[in-house]
């Protein structure tokens, strides 16, 4: 090995180990892999890699490789033990070398320790912001800009009643129409609820049919300068508005009682004109007792008013300050945890230190422990992908959940092309042609399963660079999704049978032959079918072909003729 190509290896963020398949014995490691083990590069060199891989996965892989089997690993987690016993938790893939009629297996692997501490001390914030949110005193209702709630509070639904049928049936429409069916101004209601993307600020009262007032205050969510959704602030203001309404009445009837009195007071005074001269001692006393009567009417309203405005006040005021003292503590606690991390800053090794601190930099974590409480705010209002999410950031995709409910086809391809776009971006430009087809009555998650499944084959059937496009169409009776790659191609003689269990056309090892039909058995179940053409050294196209509407449903065969 050259002296360049050991400069390469050892300045390689990852762990590099080069292992013999005869053997299993380690004949090339990079400096990081040394440090991070604890031996010397030429130590390494006396160690077979199951001396250093010590899950219970990876002996099983290795007796596989002993025994001729060599299966690529596109990073899975792992275990290594150091020279002196410790375990190191790690991200690692393993690619298949030959060079000079031998088998070589590469080891790349990354210590995930701090990614896993870090992971904690976000699910720690998070949980912190959860009870925040719990805690407050008003109801809270988030909706993103597709119609879909993407948070309440229990507040929210202990005021509106919701079913509990409708929560864990993810039942959003339905939700929104159960609260408008609780208010008389329903088509208000209504309207409001799905203004989404209006970007003012709103306050307005609903009177609901039970006799409650409701305060309802709303703001759009951004993300950048777009809005994503809307946040929804319910309070019960049925018993201020009565203490206002009462003071009103209570001011009103104080002011015609002191008319009362006052045009009493006049006529009578009136009436002593003409005595005035003879009875000015009787005058004077009686406009004394006249202020004093006034005065004490005054008083006595005034007092019970006040008395009521204070009880009022008092419980609101109480909420807001225990809350505020609760993040004033969780603040506190976080500030102690990041000073505390700072204090043993200086015992890192110098590359860890200068990662820290470029970190620190980049992240301008300085400003962010300064900019806290308004960020604070900011999250409160907008925690509903981390996590959120989270969750989603659950997400919307409700892993593995078979419920058939109306989702965007079009947002499912958004999100399954993010979770394979580290094994698109380096060898396809992919290219988006949405028509903004209607929501589908669908299981979500199994159709982005689907759709997963063919865009890692294009993917797959591009050797070097080339182009992936995803096309949506729709009509009254049906919708279509197209994925079309620039690769290789199928051959006439496999195109008929790739929807065959076990069939494949790739390498040993490269895949199992489940993929397409486990998709064609998905698409059937929604009633819908799958159409390929494809053409050797040009690319190839599925579409898949999916009924708007159940009743209009039917079971297709797939199209396996080539057409182009």
């Amino acid at each position: 090995m050259s002296l360049l190509e050991k400069k390469m290896l050892d300045h390689s963020a990852s762990m590099m180990l080069l292992v013999d398949t005869d053997g299993l014995r380690i004949t090339r490691a990079n400096r990081l892999a040394a440090q991070l083990l604890g031996y010397t590069p030429e130590e390494l060199l006396e160690h077979r890699i199951i001396d250093i891989e010590s899950s219970l996965q990876d002996v099983f892989y290795w007796e596989d490789v002993a025994a001729g089997v060599y299966i690529e690993i596109e990073w899975q987690e792992g275990v290594y033990q150091g020279c002196d016993g410790r375990l190191i938790e790690v991200s690692k893939s393993v690619s298949l070398i030959r060079h000079e009629d031998k088998t070589y297996l590469l080891v790349q692997a990354r210590d995930i320790r701090q990614e896993r501490k870090t992971e904690e001390q976000l699910e720690h914030t998070l949980s912190q912001l959860r009870a925040t949110l719990e805690a407050t005193g008003n109801g809270l209702l988030a909706i993103n800009w597709q119609g879909q709630i993407v948070s309440m509070n229990r507040m929210f639904c202990a005021m509106w009643a919701i079913p509990e049928a409708l929560l864990t049936q993810h039942r959003d429409e339905e939700v929104i129409i159960h609260v408008s069916a609780k208010v008389r101004e329903q088509e208000a209601c209504q309207a409001r609820l799905k203004a989404i993307v209006d970007d003012a600020e709103s306050e307005e009262y609903f009177h609901l049919t039970d006799g409650r007032v409701f305060e309802c205050k709303s703001r759009p969510q951004y993300l950048g300068e777009r809005i994503v959704g809307r946040v929804f602030s319910f309070a019960d203001v049925t018993r201020r508005l009565a203490a206002e309404e009462a003071l009103r009445e209570s001011r009103d009837e104080l002011e015609r009682r002191v008319e009362e009195r006052t045009s009493e007071l006049q006529a009578l005074n009136r009436n002593l004109q003409a005595e005035r001269q003879h009875q000015a001692e009787l005058i004077i006393k009686l406009e004394e007792a006249q202020n004093q009567l006034i005065q004490s009417e005054k008083m006595a309203s005034i007092g019970q008013l006040a008395a009521g405005v204070a009880h009022e006040i008092n419980n609101p005021v109480g909420f807001i300050k225990s809350n505020l003292g609760t993040l004033q503590r969780y603040v506190a606690d976080i500030a102690k945890v990041l000073k505390a991390y700072s204090a043993v800053e200086s015992e890192l090794g110098e590359g860890a230190r200068a990662g820290v601190s470029k970190l620190k930099n980049d992240l301008e974590l300085d400003f962010l422990q300064e900019d806290l409480d308004a960020l604070l705010v900011e999250t409160n209002a907008g925690v509903q992908r981390v996590q959120d999410i989270v969750r989603d950031l659950k997400n919307f995709s409700h892993v593995g959940s078979s419920d058939f409910i109306f989702a965007n086809l079009e947002a499912g391809l958004d999100s399954t092309l993010n979770v394979v776009w580290n094994e698109l971006k380096y060898k396809a430009k992919v290219v988006k042609e949405y028509s903004g087809i209607p929501e589908l009555m669908c299981a979500p998650s199994q159709l982005n399963q689907v759709f997963l499944n063919l865009l890692v084959n294009a993917s797959q059937a591009i050797e070097e660079q080339g182009q992936i496009t995803i096309r949506t169409t729709s009509t009254n009776d049906k919708v279509c999704i197209e994925i079309e790659d620039t690769g290789c191609g199928i051959p006439p003689e496999s195109l008929s049978r790739i929807f065959e269990p076990f069939f494949t056309t790739k390498p040993v090892g490269k895949g199992t032959g489940l993929g397409l039909s486990l998709s064609y058995g998905i698409v059937k179940k929604h009633r819908g079918w799958i159409e390929v053409s494809s053409e050797v050294g040009k690319g190839t196209r599925f579409s898949v072909i999916l009924p708007r509407h159940v009743d209009d449903a039917t079971t297709g065969e797939p199209d396996v003729t080539a057409v182009r």
